[in-house]
């Protein structure tokens, strides 16, 4: 399992580039907010590129779309709590380059002291 960690010093934090032919699967999302100034809400966005297509039914043309995204998982978390997730996460899957994103009340705010640790696997 490989494992990343990062403390949210951006609003928006890169936690595993796009693979190719392989999607992410994360197996542990660790969130230390202990020395975090305030409560902390978590996106867990996938962003991934599709290629250009056709639909079977009708034969139309389908453009490729690079920089598709899609929020995989939601987490608060209080300030001076931790949390673990395990088993929430067996149905998770990132199909191109995972990030995170933090706000507090809605707006997009860094802080130092919030810690996030994903360790996740290859499929």
């Amino acid at each position: 399992m490989a494992s990343r960690v990062v403390d949210m010093t951006a609003t928006t934090m890169a936690l595993v580039a796009e693979k190719r032919n392989a999607k992410v699967k994360p197996s542990l999302i660790m969130v230390d907010n202990v020395d975090a100034l305030a409560d902390s809400q978590l996106v867990f966005r996938d962003t991934f590129n599709t290629n250009a297509s056709i639909v079977a039914a009708t034969g139309a043309a389908v453009a490729a779309v690079v920089g598709q995204t899609a929020d995989r998982l939601r987490v608060n978390v209080s300030i001076d709590a931790c949390v673990s997730m395990r088993d929430e996460l067996k149905d998770v899957k990132f199909l191109g380059a995972a990030s995170v994103l933090r706000s507090v009340a809605g707006v997009p705010t860094l802080d130092a002291g919030c810690h996030v640790t994903l360790g996740y696997n290859l499929e």
